[in-house]
């Protein structure tokens, strides 16, 4: 989206000149790249139902840091609670094994010790 963002503002004014423009087949040939990536990233943040005043691009990239600190944030709690998981499965694993030893018949048991 960012990029959409920055390419549609830095090719309004050539959109709005070509849109002013008398003789619009002379100027979009002219700047028809230009033009053609206007459209592209309208259409674009058109799909995305971006409209109205957009963001300028520092609030934008402000906006993008802020999200990659909390993503890290949240990915480090990620990595310590997995972690944990894993150490409870552990517990969970023995108990389970603990307990299933306790259910066998008396006579297993000694069957196995024999």
């Amino acid at each position: 989206m960012w990029n959409n963002v920055t390419t549609y503002q830095k090719t309004n004014p050539l959109y709005e000149a070509y849109r002013k423009a008398q003789n619009k087949e002379k100027y979009r040939a002219e700047h028809e790249r230009g033009i053609i990536l206007h459209e592209a990233a309208a259409k674009a943040l058109k799909a995305a139902q971006i409209g109205g005043k957009l963001p300028s691009v520092p609030a934008l990239q402000a906006e993008y840091e802020k999200l990659q600190r909390q993503k890290e944030s949240l990915y480090t709690d990620y990595g310590k609670l997995k972690k944990q998981v894993q150490e409870y499965d552990v517990i969970k694993r023995n108990i389970d094994s603990i307990l299933q030893t306790e259910k066998q018949p008396e006579r297993e048991r000694q069957t196995e010790r024999g």
